[in-house]
């Protein structure tokens, strides 16, 4: 009797260890963040982008940047946020800046594909041959996720056809996340490489010592 009560025991602490096992892989998945960059409507460069939000916690998007790939191999970053200055009284500040908080199932416009590539450069009489000479495009955002004191990443790769007009297309049909300890310093390097921040690193202990501190 002893003996079925030993391995009844034995079973049912395997089941709560399992049970609490599950719960904790279902609470991390419930809380990592999943952003989308969705390629909306067609394949035309006019086509608008989105930054969706589709995790259950509120992220703050700090940079959103864009890779440009021309067909002599050269690639050219832009920055597609903006961090001139802006009237107070905006009310759409969030769409100007291509910035700020994104709720869960929110999403921040990008601007169109277009716009993105040529930056300012897209009202120029020569845009269309500007726009010509790409051949494929890689945007990424490095964003602050509520739960973590670090910033993660997102990117998608897209290349671009020229026969018969401009047509841009996914690589795949997958967004990149990049919430990994092993991507931290990459998204890292984004933010610095806007804000161009006195000290470098990757968390308030490193180099960066973002902490409270006041400099000796």
């Amino acid at each position: 009797m002893e003996y079925v009560g030993s391995i009844s025991s034995a079973v049912m602490a395997l089941v709560w260890v399992v049970y609490f096992q599950l719960f904790f892989i279902q609470y991390k998945r419930n809380n990592r963040p999943y952003l989308v960059i969705h390629h909306a409507q067609n394949e035309s460069p006019d086509a608008m982008c989105l930054l969706v939000n589709m995790g259950k916690e509120s992220i703050h998007v700090q940079c959103v940047q864009a890779l440009v790939t021309t067909r002599s191999g050269a690639e050219e970053p832009f920055t597609v946020t903006r961090y001139d200055r802006v009237n107070a009284d905006d009310t759409n500040i969030q769409q100007s800046l291509r910035q700020g908080p994104v709720q869960p199932g929110g999403y921040l416009l990008l601007g169109t594909f277009r716009n993105i590539v040529l930056g300012n450069r897209s009202e120029d009489p020569d845009a269309g041959d500007l726009l010509e000479n790409v051949e494929a495009l890689e945007l990424r955002a490095a964003v602050v996720h509520g739960p973590s004191k670090y910033p993660v990443g997102v990117r998608r790769r897209f290349y671009l056809r020229h026969n018969a007009g401009t047509h841009i297309y996914p690589r795949n049909i997958h967004t990149e996340q990049l919430t990994r300890r092993k991507d931290r310093q990459e998204v890292v390097s984004w933010v610095e490489s806007e804000l161009n921040p006195r000290r470098v690193g990757q968390s308030e202990s490193d180099s960066s010592d973002q902490s409270s501190r006041s400099e000796e």
